[in-house]
C-alpha cells in the first residue's frame, strides 16, 4: 500500500542527494552521466572546491560524504521497509550506469555487481518481498545494451516478517547432529519468534548473549543448504522448515551488516494504534521514539547506518 505514497518524484530527490551528490564530487568528469534533476547544490567556498573540472564550481547541499568509500564495490545501500521495491529500482538504475563508466564494465557485469555488492532491502510482507524482487530482475532483464532475460545472481531481498510454524523440537531437528548449527538454529528461532510484529526492528546482536560458540549467520547458510539436500523426499514440514530457515539466515546476516546508506519510506503508526506488544517493544529499546512506529524505525535505520553513513527517510 505505502507505495502509492512514496512518489517517483521523492525518491530521487533523496538519491539524488546521497548517491548523486556523492557520484558528482568522486567522478566530476562523469557528473552528467545521469540527468540528477534534483540535485541541490551551493557556492563552493573558495579554495576548497572539490568540482576540479565543473565550470559552475558548486558542491552539493547535502555534503561530501567524505566517509562513504571510494569504489563502488564497498558501498551498500538498504531499504529496511522496501515494500515493492520502489527504492531498490531507482538505485539500481543509478548504479549500473556509474559502475558501468567508473569500472569499464560491460552492462551485463555492471548489473551481477550491483546485485551481489550494493543492493538490500528487507521487508515485514512476503507478497511484498515477491514483488520488489520481481521489479529489480525485470530491470535487470530489460536493461538497455544488457542480454536480456538470464539468470541473476542471489539478490539481496528478504523477508524479515516470516512466522516460524515449525514446532522448536522439530526445527531444531534440521541440525541434525550438527551441535554449531543447533546452536545457531535455536538462536533463529527465538530471535524471530515475533517477526510478523518487529520486522526490520530484530536486532540479532540482542540475542548473541555473549554465547562464543553460537553459529554465525553466514556460516549457517552453508549448513542449512546442505541440511535441505538430506531430507527424504516424504519429509515436506522439514523441507518447508529448511527453506524457511535460509530465508531468516539471509534476514538476519542483512540486519548484521552496516551500511553506507539507508533509505526508505518508514511506517506510521501512533502509539496509540500499536498492540501492547509493539507498545513494549518500543519502551523497552526505542523510549524517545515511541511515540510513533516512524520516529522507532528512524532510531533503527541509524543503527544500520555505518558511522559515517547517511539516512534517508
Amino acid at each position: 500500500v505505502t507505495q502509492l505514497f512514496t512518489e517517483p518524484y521523492m525518491v530521487q530527490f533523496l538519491l539524488d542527494n546521497s548517491l548523486g551528490a556523492w557520484w558528482s564530487i568522486r567522478y566530476p568528469q562523469h557528473r552528467h552521466l545521469l540527468p540528477l534533476l534534483y540535485l541541490r547544490t551551493v557556492p563552493a567556498s573558495e579554495g576548497k572546491s572539490l568540482l576540479t573540472n565543473n565550470a559552475c564550481d558548486e558542491l552539493p547541499a547535502a555534503g561530501t560524504f567524505d566517509g562513504w568509500p571510494d569504489s563502488l564495490a564497498d558501498f551498500k545501500m538498504l531499504d529496511p521497509c522496501c515494500g515493492s521495491g520502489h527504492f531498490l529500482v531507482a538505485t539500481f538504475l543509478m548504479l549500473v550506469p556509474m559502475r558501468m563508466a567508473a569500472e569499464d564494465l560491460s552492462a551485463n557485469q555492471a548489473i551481477d555487481a550491483v546485485l551481489k555488492q550494493n543492493l538490500h532491502g528487507l521487508e515485514l510482507d512476503q507478497r511484498c518481498v515477491e514483488l520488489a524482487a520481481f521489479a529489480v530482475a525485470l530491470e535487470a532483464w530489460r536493461y538497455p545494451q544488457s542480454s536480456g532475460y538470464r539468470s541473476l545472481p542471489e539478490l539481496n531481498i528478504a523477508c524479515v516478517g516470516q512466522r516460524i510454524q515449525t514446532p522448536r523440537e522439530q526445527w531444531l531437528a534440521l541440525a541434525g547432529d550438527n551441535p554449531e548449527l543447533k546452536t545457531g538454529m535455536a538462536r533463529l528461532y527465538d530471535t524471530f519468534s515475533e517477526a510478523p510484529v518487529f520486522g526490520s526492528l530484530i536486532d540479532p546482536a540482542r540475542s548473541l548473549k555473549g554465547d562464543l560458540l553460537t553459529a554465525d549467520w553466514a556460516q549457517m547458510q552453508p549448513l542449512l543448504a546442505k541440511a535441505m539436500t538430506v531430507r527424504e523426499v516424504g519429509e515436506d514440514d522439514l523441507y518447508e522448515a529448511a527453506i524457511t530457515a535460509q530465508g531468516l539466515a539471509r534476514a538476519a546476516e542483512m540486519l548484521g551488516l552496516r551500511y553506507q546508506l539507508v533509505i526508505t519510506n518508514v511506517p506510521y503508526l501512533t502509539r496509540g494504534k500499536q498492540s501492547d506488544q509493539l507498545k513494549d517493544f518500543c519502551e523497552l529499546h526505542y523510549d524517545l521514539a515511541k511515540s510513533d512506529l516512524a520516529n522507532v524505525l528512524l532510531e533503527r535505520c541509524l543503527e544500520l547506518a555505518t558511522c559515517e553513513g547517511v539516512v534517508q527517510v
